[in-house]
């Protein structure tokens, strides 16, 4: 608000229009813009007043503070790098046991489907094995009512069936050691995929041993780089609070007539015209507030 403003405001006041609300509301909403000016000109300002006295103590402050800071921050990006080399090696041994283990796990998945095949075959043998005994029982039996007849001369047909019975009895014997034989190489596969499984977990554990210093020199970086930020924010803290400082001193010294200080106000003319206009508009403001209040 400018001086026409006020005074139309004061106008309007005397025709009843009062707005106490409003007013009060625009004095808290510049009171909030003058404070972001001041901050502002105390964060653009606070380098070049080291020629004003009364803010040398706050120079020297913030350009410590300026410095620590520059310093965590070298500090971080050097150990975030180191942390980034250090991660690179260990996605190289990573990947380079992978490698191995997916190279280990091809193996043993083709073992398996071997066994797999071979005891689909065993199946197929005892499948073959079963009907075979079938037959010899049935035959068995045919056998045992021939020698039972007593009528007639079947000792032609005893004979082919004893001849029948003995293929199957082969027959029936090869099935066995067929079987045996494929259950033993099912058995030895298996072995080789535990002794697989073994391998794949010794390479793990050797992966481990190997990367554990690594790990741990990650994770110490990771923490260190952890407390730099939080120095460093606390630093950010530090200076805001000083920096503002200087904005609200050299705020109230717009009018001063020192060199020093004009030196440094006028290097923000647009900033210093603001901070005067809002300081105006807020004593427009609360003066119309309070007349419109009474």
């Amino acid at each position: 608000m400018n001086a026409i403003g006020f005074f139309i405001g004061r106008f309007a006041w005397q025709l009843g229009l009062r707005m106490e609300r409003a007013r009060w509301n625009a004095v808290t909403r510049e009171t909030q813009l003058l404070a972001e000016a001041q901050d502002l000109l105390g964060k653009l300002a606070w380098p070049h007043i080291d020629s004003i006295e009364r803010l040398s103590g706050e120079f020297w402050q913030l350009s410590d503070l300026q410095k620590q800071q520059h310093e965590f921050r070298e500090k971080s990006a050097q150990l975030t790098a180191e942390n980034e080399i250090a991660q690179d090696r260990l996605y190289v041994i990573e990947d380079a046991v992978e490698d191995d283990v997916d190279a280990l796990r091809k193996k043993k998945s083709d073992l398996m489907a071997r066994a797999v095949g071979i005891m689909d075959e065993v199946d197929e043998i005892k499948d073959r094995d079963a009907e075979t005994r079938r037959r010899f029982t049935s035959l068995k039996g045919k056998l045992d009512v021939l020698k039972k007849q007593s009528d007639g001369d079947f000792s032609a047909e005893i004979e082919r069936t004893r001849q029948s019975l003995g293929a199957l009895k082969e027959e029936h014997s090869k099935d066995l050691n067929a079987i045996a034989q494929l259950e033993a190489d099912v058995q030895k596969l298996e072995l080789t995929v535990q002794g697989l499984d073994a391998e794949i977990a010794g390479l793990r554990d050797k992966h481990k041993a190997a990367t554990a210093d690594l790990v741990q020199e990650i994770g110490r970086r990771s923490k260190l780089i952890a407390e730099t930020s939080a120095r460093i924010g606390s630093v950010e803290s530090q200076k805001n609070e000083l920096s503002f400082q200087v904005g609200q001193y050299l705020s109230n010294q717009i009018d001063n007539p020192e060199p020093e200080v004009r030196k440094v106000l006028n290097r923000y003319g647009a900033l210093i015209n603001r901070i005067r206009h809002l300081r105006r508009s807020i004593q427009y403001n609360q003066r119309l507030a309070r007349r419109a209040s009474r």
